[in-house]
């Protein structure tokens, strides 16, 4: 039983691997990395609707978030401007290290990023794209 269930978990762990190296056929290598704060109104919490005008729904202070503006390369040299915003503590958009390479694909909302976070855990990040090879924003 108890090597069956190893067969099982080792199959399921290596076909995860080799979905993410097909699904992902894009290394991208940052060549730029800013951060700015800027401030915003809060958001509201998910079980508040628009009737609701409690102060547990409608806060009246701003809030500070971080937006994280990176120009990445595709390997064919093409250059992208992307760009995430880190709205609270949980947030996983990071601004990642300048000259490193990174595992992505282009979805239809933006370019997903798969990078190691701090504590050594793989994450996934979609960023969006604000300019290619220095076009006008999309």
């Amino acid at each position: 039983m108890c090597r069956r269930l190893f067969f099982v978990v080792s199959f399921f762990l290596a076909s995860t691997a080799s979905v993410w190296s097909k699904d992902l056929p894009l290394n991208v290598k940052v060549l730029s990395a800013e951060s700015r704060q800027f401030q915003g109104p809060p958001l509201a919490p998910p079980n508040c609707n628009w009737r609701d005008i409690s102060a547990y729904c409608f806060s009246s202070s701003p809030q500070t978030y971080v937006e994280n503006t990176m120009v990445v390369q595709e390997p064919d040299g093409k250059s992208l401007e992307i760009t995430c915003t880190v709205y609270n503590q949980w947030s996983h958009c990071v601004r990642l290290p300048v000259n490193q390479s990174f595992q992505a694909r282009m979805g239809k909302r933006g370019l997903e990023i798969r990078y190691m976070d701090h504590h050594g855990k793989m994450r996934k990040q979609l960023y969006e794209i604000l300019r290619q090879n220095g076009d006008k924003p999309s």
